[in-house]
């Protein structure tokens, strides 16, 4: 097998680099504009580049939003890890707060909403959204994992249950701060305490203590 020229990386890296910046700069024109009124011509303008470099990259502005909503989604489940991994201490209060501190993230809520309805409207979409769900639930369920032996419990249940309750209940509270429904004053604290509740339930409920 031959091995690439130096050209032939510099080329590889160039292209690498023209994509990252499109769906860097893809981002903010989505959350602003909405998925179906963004055109080639504003994700080119945004990132600076040619429609020619467009399409050598990408395929449609759909196919831009998919690998958008996945990076960002992947990027909000790192950032989740890192915490807990980082955490000397993991008890309900940290998991709550983390769950507030993933909810505050509008932009992945306006991308997750954007992509909910194009696929209530597209059947492809529909498809590639339901994959995705898929690949997302199972890494959640990983850091659900993680956390229940942080905080020196083991689940009961299937792993994926656990993640689709938990998803439900994120979403709820990311919807609920989006909207403002969250705020500060008793009306804000009240819905924070039924968060706390329902995972105290969670918790108990639904997982036992490791074996000492």
């Amino acid at each position: 097998m031959s091995t690439p020229s130096t050209s032939d990386r510099s080329r590889a890296r160039r292209r690498e680099n023209t994509r990252e910046r499109l769906l860097e700069a893809a981002v903010e024109v989505f959350v602003t504009k909405g998925l179906k009124r963004v055109t080639v011509d504003d994700l080119t303008k945004a990132a600076g580049f040619t429609r020619g470099a467009f399409y050598s990259n990408f395929e449609s502005v759909d196919e831009v939003f998919f690998e958008v909503f996945r990076a960002h989604s992947e990027g909000l489940l790192t950032r989740a890890r890192a915490s807990v991994d980082a955490a000397v201490e993991v008890d309900l209060e940290f998991v709550l707060d983390l769950m507030q501190e993933m909810s505050g993230d509008r932009t992945w809520l306006v991308l997750q909403a954007e992509f909910t309805l194009l696929a209530l409207r597209d059947e492809g979409a529909h498809e590639v959204l339901t994959a995705f769900t898929e690949e997302l639930r199972a890494e959640f369920a990983e850091m659900i994992a993680l956390v229940m032996e942080r905080l020196g419990r083991r689940p009961v249940r299937p792993l994926a249950q656990l993640a689709q309750v938990v998803v439900g209940l994120q979403n709820q509270l990311a919807s609920a701060t989006a909207l403002g429904h969250l705020v500060a004053g008793p009306e804000g604290e009240a819905t924070k305490d039924l968060v706390r509740e329902v995972l105290t339930v969670l918790v108990t409920q639904l997982s036992e203590p490791l074996a000492g």
